[in-house]
């Protein structure tokens, strides 16, 4: 097995599979939010089970993450990658993301589907089996530490955060006419929770 020794990575590809190498090297087993498949090239195999709750490609299955048509306890190994954009205004709306993948109304929103898609995680996740969640700290107007919440929510579900990579993506698109006030977050999280009980 290869050493990785560091944790941020400017390549997803190369995160992801550090991320499987170390921790399920069986692979990735389900995504319910595979979207367009976008993490699956150069080397990162494909998961067995594929879902999306709007399927965009042939191949996809129709499913919501926060209810999946599975047995407790089925799988080993899975993937998360949620909408991380609420309350937009302003030139925000004309972002990639927004525009192909969606926005939250409310920070509320958000919340509750990711607290929902973590209990439904643990629920299809066997005793020891892994979840690599990736989501973004976000700002409009303020900072919402997005990552610590997902620590919070997961931890105090009692999943066990075994590790966490950083993603960097220099090109995040700006408003360059407004008064920068923050640090732009060109950065995404990757967490690495272990249910540690049984279903």
């Amino acid at each position: 097995m290869a050493k990785h020794y560091k944790s941020v990575f400017n390549n997803e590809q190369e995160l992801l599979k550090a991320l499987i190498e170390l921790h399920c090297p069986w692979g990735i087993e389900i995504d319910p939010m595979y979207f367009k498949g976008a993490f699956y090239k150069n080397g990162v195999e494909p998961p067995g089970f594929k879902f999306d709750i709007n399927p965009r490609i042939e191949g996809v299955e129709q499913a919501d993450a926060k209810h999946l048509p599975f047995n407790d306890g089925t799988f080993n190994s899975m993937v998360l990658d949620p909408l991380f954009l609420f309350g937009i205004h302003g030139k925000a709306k004309e972002y990639y993301t927004s525009s192909t993948m969606g926005i939250y109304r409310t920070f509320s929103e958000l919340e509750e589907d990711y607290k929902g898609f973590l209990v439904e995680a643990k629920r299809v996740l066997n005793k020891k089996g892994v979840l690599i969640f990736k989501c973004q700290d976000y700002t409009d107007t303020k900072t919402t530490m997005t990552h610590c919440l997902v620590y919070k929510w997961a931890t105090e579900l009692g999943f066990y955060a075994k590790d966490l990579a950083i993603l960097v993506k220099p090109n995040k698109v700006y408003n360059g006419n407004t008064t920068q006030r923050h640090l732009r977050k060109t950065h995404t999280y990757f967490w690495v929770f272990i249910n540690q009980s049984g279903n």
